[in-house]
């Protein structure tokens, strides 16, 4: 019997309202997000406006209900996320609230125990807390060959019941964390061992409080604002083994790598978010003097709005796929191969969109004009990363001698 097992609590139960995500999420950017004033030029994001998303119970989207969650999917993410951009007219509330979302709903959810999902998840899924993936590093960022941060296993004696306690020493430094300014916890990514001359990772969770962790930063980057980036020092940091997340010497390959996966597919919702709100406003601007337009203008406009509309399509379908997969296990051909279409296409529209700028005369400081620098910063963040699986691609299909039919 599993005595740590989560008896499910249904007061302040979210179950119900599971189908009601996409008009919650339509209500709540337009009422709180899209009239904040100034939100494209915070360096960091605003308290009282995550505090007005947890009063509107915009967090907690995939964590089960036992641990008030609204036990949705990955599809209801991709929608949420889409819904944020589309009437919040911001990308980088989207952003901080999808990476806080994928440490909850999925990493905690998939890999903590019982007894740390009691712990945790109810103050992640409230919006109460918020927790940081930690991978990266300084000029070396995420690439397991060159990670330096340690997790050496160590154990200290209890003072007041003189009783052993089994733990770990973390020594390293992180950086380019999305949401470090605000984060309560980080998941903290270090190597525990080698085995066949390659570093073994494992996962804790660590408390911002802890001592022997400083939040360094922040990093003030010209695009997705206020979405805050900053990083960890961890000095001698003492954790319990209770604070082990997943399976020890393993976590780089369970966690590490599927976390872009799945950042990159629930993405997708958002990009298409914003592709419709900068569409939109060059429609209304250019509308305006329609007569006067080319037919050769028309004819773009025509094909962006089927791009944009088949670009919607794809990540619906992306969302499905990641829905379709095991929960430890969110790898596919037909997931990565279809999301690198998507970016493809997604880049494709943006480079069709800058014809429209030059004739609409929409300011530079405009939410249009930023939500096409956003995109195309996000564009640029996954470029080496695509370039590298497309390669690998066409590696294995020339050395493997024929493509599937």
């Amino acid at each position: 019997m599993n005595l740590h097992k989560k008896t499910p609590d249904k007061s302040n139960d979210k179950s119900n309202d599971k189908n009601n995500i996409s008009t919650k999420f339509r209500h709540a950017a337009e009422t709180h997000i899209a009239p904040y004033p100034n939100l494209h030029h915070l360096t960091g994001f605003p308290p009282d406006l995550w505090q007005k998303m947890a009063e509107n119970h915009l967090f907690g989207i995939r964590v089960d209900t036992a641990y008030k969650g609204y036990g949705g999917s990955f599809a209801h993410l991709r929608d949420a996320g889409k819904q944020l951009v589309i009437h919040g007219e911001t990308l980088g509330v989207a952003m901080s609230w999808l990476v806080h979302e994928i440490v909850g709903s999925w990493l905690l959810s998939t890999f903590a125990t019982d007894a740390q999902k009691t712990q945790w998840l109810p103050d992640l899924a409230a919006g109460r807390k918020t927790a940081c993936f930690a991978v990266s590093e300084p000029k070396v960022g995420a690439h397991p060959k060159h990670l330096a941060a340690t997790a050496e296993k160590t154990v200290a004696q209890d003072l007041l019941t003189k009783d052993l306690l089994n733990g770990y020493l973390l020594n390293g430094e992180k950086t380019y964390l999305t949401n470090s300014p605000m984060a309560d916890y980080f998941v903290v990514i270090a190597i525990t061992g080698k085995a066949s001359g390659k570093n073994q990772f494992s996962a804790f969770m660590v408390s911002k409080d802890t001592p022997g962790l400083e939040k360094t930063g922040p990093l003030n980057f010209p695009f997705l604002r206020p979405c805050g980036h900053g990083g960890i020092r961890l000095t001698d940091c003492r954790v319990s083994a209770d604070q082990v997340l997943g399976e020890p010497g393993r976590a780089y390959e369970q966690m590490v790598v599927p976390f872009r996966t799945v950042e990159d597919t629930l993405m997708t919702g958002p990009i298409t978010g914003g592709l419709r709100v900068v569409f939109a406003a060059l429609i209304r601007h250019l509308s305006q003097r329609a007569d006067s337009l080319s037919a050769d203008l028309m004819q773009a406009a025509g094909e962006l709005q089927c791009c944009i509309e088949g670009l919607d399509e794809i990540s619906r379908i992306l969302a499905t796929e990641l829905d379709r997969l095991p929960e430890q296990n969110l790898q596919s051909d037909r997931l990565l191969s279809i999301g690198l279409f998507f970016r493809m296409q997604a880049i494709h529209c943006l480079e069709k969109i800058k014809p429209f700028f030059e004739h609409s005369n929409i300011a530079p400081d405009t939410k249009a004009a930023i939500m096409v620098n956003d995109l195309s910063a996000l564009m640029r963040i996954a470029e080496n990363g695509s370039t590298l699986k497309l390669k690998k691609i066409g590696r294995s299909l020339l050395f493997q001698g024929a493509a599937a039919p």
